[in-house]
């Protein structure tokens, strides 16, 4: 008998430090441009690719590009810097550690144009 339910993933990161409060991780939380641009320091880094959120901070000490590389594109959607340098392989090789999300797809307000005021009303 084969199990077709759907799992969601979450976990707690408890601080080393019992006087602070526990951190919440849900990997299916959905989250804002102006929320992944909060995470844009050092210390503090997020970035979008491809539609999923990554926090890498942890990893930024890591990356063999350095963490200037990262911070450059910190609390953005970096999917066209990533996929100049890097290919698929190691976002599948680090995903599981550093998804903590994905970035809400918003609605945009496609302008009409400066001539669209000018064409005929039928």
């Amino acid at each position: 008998m084969t199990d077709d339910s759907k799992t969601t993933v979450s976990a707690v990161v408890l601080p080393e430090d019992p006087k602070q409060e526990s951190i919440s991780l849900n990997v299916d939380k959905v989250y804002t441009k102006d929320e992944l641009l909060l995470h844009s320091t050092d210390g503090d880094i997020w970035l979008a690719i491809d539609g999923t959120v990554y926090d890498l901070t942890a990893f930024s000490e890591e990356h063999p590009g350095g963490k200037k590389i990262l911070l450059s594109v910190a609390g953005t959607d970096a999917s066209k810097k990533y996929r100049k340098y890097h290919g698929d392989n190691i976002l599948q090789r680090y995903a599981k550690d550093f998804k903590i999300g994905t970035l809400k797809i918003e609605e945009v307000n496609v302008s009409k144009g400066f001539f669209s005021r000018f064409k005929k009303k039928q």
